[in-house]
């Protein structure tokens, strides 16, 4: 049996800002091209912060929400786990998993994770949600894109995979 691939999928600043008051502090549109195709069809795991988010996106396939709220309803068919465990057994059929954070969620599968897709916003910047320090000694880089500042985007970017080794 294939193993499962489990991805976190994230965009950070170079000091591993992810947002301020819930919301990204950037706007990178070849960034969320860049989202769509990649998690395109597949299930999302997501903390109830980030699934209640201005910038959230929601998956074509569905939503698994981390929240220890037993009455949280979500719409359609999207569904509430009470652990990172519970969503996991949940997926257990799926041949990969997009987790999209926020700060805790990403603390707490960093472990679990075999993938890694994250834009690197070349600038530090303020925030108040973190992306996990990672031992770069376990990834190594499979792809990078550079893009440089133009009409659409304020910020240099790129958009980097890492598999674990």
């Amino acid at each position: 049996m294939k193993k499962q691939k489990v991805a976190l999928i994230a965009a950070i600043s170079e000091n591993r800002v992810l947002g301020k008051d819930n919301k990204l502090v950037w706007h990178l549109p070849a960034d969320w091209e860049n989202f769509k195709q990649v998690t395109a069809g597949k299930p999302f795991i997501m903390g109830r912060t980030s699934y209640e988010s201005e910038d959230m996106l929601f998956s074509d396939s569905f939503n698994i929400v981390l929240t220890r709220q037993t009455n949280y309803s979500l719409p359609g068919k999207n569904k509430t786990a009470g652990s990172l465990a519970a969503a996991m057994e949940m997926l257990a059929a799926e041949s990969e998993v997009f987790i999209l954070g926020g700060g805790i969620v990403f603390e707490q599968s960093l472990a679990l994770a075999n993938y890694l897709y994250l834009t690197i916003v070349h600038q530090e910047f303020e925030g108040d949600s973190f992306f996990p320090e990672v031992d770069w000694s376990e990834w190594e880089l499979v792809k990078s894109l550079r893009h440089e500042v133009d009409e659409r985007h304020a910020h240099a970017f790129s958009l980097n995979e890492y598999r674990r080794m």
